[in-house]
């Protein structure tokens, strides 16, 4: 939080508990903090504590993630809160974007489109394997760090463990250096990722990829416009 503080970073996000002492710290210098949630119970908290907004992880996000559909979590968050939302959950294109904001977001979260890239410090083989993979490719669970995630399905299997009887993890070990229970660690031998990467078919830049999504968010508000004429 120091470093933080030393570059009066603008803008944060906090994630596995609600932090006060983070929030004020970063007021002080004019920063704003969003707080990862997996459901509404979560967001008040989060708010409670003085997060400036709020970002809903919902089913399907890489790493660590909840299990609740977005319309659902949406709909119950912004029942009450009018703040800042950044939704997360599978969000690899254009579309996908255009839809979070018809669900209340104010921003689509995307992460995992963003590891296949060219700029991207992570591993090639990494990077390929979420480029050759699709939601079925995506297991959940607790093992590796105490707390539910998204996982690729081949970096488990690589790691000589049966993506399929999985042992569950325990929240009071929770140990996001050492990979949990396992071995394997994560996010160096265990790789996050969310089911959206079905859309993801190339490596490229991160230019040409945001390029590609404001094309497919233009085409998908284009379809809907139309939709919505013919269907009145």
């Amino acid at each position: 939080m120091a470093l933080c503080g030393k570059w009066q970073v603008p803008l944060l996000i906090t994630s596995l508990g609600a932090r006060s002492d983070i929030y004020e710290a970063a007021h002080s210098w004019g920063g704003i903090v969003l707080h990862d949630v997996i459901n509404n119970a979560f967001a008040h908290k989060a708010i409670e504590k003085g997060a400036d907004g709020l970002v809903p992880v919902a089913a399907g996000a890489g790493g660590h993630a909840g299990t609740l559909s977005p319309f659902a979590l949406m709909q119950e968050i912004r029942s009450w809160f009018d703040g800042l939302v950044a939704l997360s959950g599978a969000i690899a294109c254009g579309r996908s974007i255009l839809a979070a904001q018809a669900l209340g977001a104010d921003f689509a979260y995307v992460g995992s489109a963003f590891i296949a890239t060219e700029e991207s410090r992570a591993g090639q083989t990494y990077k390929d394997a979420i480029v050759e993979g699709g939601a079925a490719d995506i297991v959940y669970s607790s093992l590796f760090t105490g707390i539910h995630g998204n996982y690729l399905r081949k970096s488990i299997a690589n790691a000589g463990l049966d993506p399929d009887n999985l042992p569950q993890g325990e929240p009071s070990k929770m140990d996001f250096g050492s990979g949990g229970n396992s071995d394997a660690k994560a996010w160096r031998d265990i790789w996050g990722s969310g089911q959206g990467i079905g859309a993801i078919d190339a490596v490229e830049t991160v230019a040409a990829r945001v390029e590609r999504f404001a094309g497919e968010y233009r085409a998908a508000q284009d379809a809907l416009a139309a939709r919505t004429q013919a269907f009145g």
